[in-house]
């Protein structure tokens, strides 16, 4: 008993002893500094590892959006591409349409108007003509209008009467050959053969002449032609109003075509 005593006056000497104190307050002291280290050493590896994980997630979120506009561009880039063939597939489909619509029409028109203009671009073929006519009219070129215009079918191989003088008669002929009327001046080729208005006495065209094309395309108002009023204008090949009468010429009435 007097053991138990005394180790009990012992431990209570020691907790009370300044030494004891002092070692008691530097094991505290350690342990909060080791606490203290232990939470840097953590830290300092925490901090770097959270700081990578957010730097990789946004890598990842940057990338995936880059290469999401990527897609998006690429698509458009495609739609693009497709719209552009599409339209220059178009393109070229109305164009080879527009093409054969104008061979179609040429194949219409048929070798004798080409013939006709040809011809008549050379002021040679036009005299040549010309004084054919005038034999036939005792030599004189007035009022050879029909006569002119009919030896210039002649003299590019379509056989007409020598005996047509007039507008009348001429229309005929040309009717029993199998030409065609129109009324629509916006229809007109190079090489057509021309009436202008019919006269209400004679209830024929007061005049004819060949068609050589527009002063301007896209006016109808005025067209060179070809006929026989060299004492007016000196030359078979001159320009005429179409479209509207003047003070001096009628207006276009029809013109006649040998179709194929």
């Amino acid at each position: 008993m007097s053991k138990k005593k005394n180790f009990n006056n012992y431990l209570s000497n020691l907790e009370t002893n300044e030494e004891t104190k002092k070692y008691i307050k530097e094991m505290h002291e350690m342990e909060d500094k080791n606490e203290k280290r232990s939470n840097l050493i953590f830290a300092s590896i925490a901090v770097p590892i959270v700081l990578v994980c957010a730097f990789t997630v946004k890598q990842i979120f940057s990338f995936s959006i880059s290469l999401a506009k990527s897609n998006t561009q690429i698509e458009q880039s495609k739609n693009l591409a497709n719209a552009e063939s599409n339209e220059n597939k178009s393109t070229a489909a109305n164009t080879d349409t527009s093409k054969e619509e104008t061979k179609k029409e040429s194949a219409k028109v048929g070798a004798l108007n080409s013939k006709i203009y040809n011809y008549l671009k050379e002021k040679s073929n036009r005299t040549d003509s010309l004084n054919k006519a005038k034999a036939l009219n005792n030599g004189s070129d007035k009022g050879i209008s029909t006569t002119f215009i009919a030896e210039i079918l002649r003299d590019n191989g379509f056989d007409i009467p020598k005996s047509t003088i007039n507008t009348k008669r001429f229309v005929s002929e040309l009717e029993k050959a199998g030409w065609k009327k129109v009324s629509d001046y916006n229809k007109l080729e190079k090489g057509d053969v021309c009436f202008t208005t019919v006269s209400s006495k004679t209830n024929a065209p007061t005049h004819t002449y060949i068609f050589m094309g527009w002063i301007e395309e896209g006016k109808t108002d005025y067209a060179n032609i070809c006929d026989s009023q060299i004492s007016e204008y000196k030359d078979t090949l001159h320009k005429r109003n179409i479209d509207a009468s003047t003070p001096k010429k009628d207006k276009f009435s029809f013109f006649m075509r040998k179709e194929k």
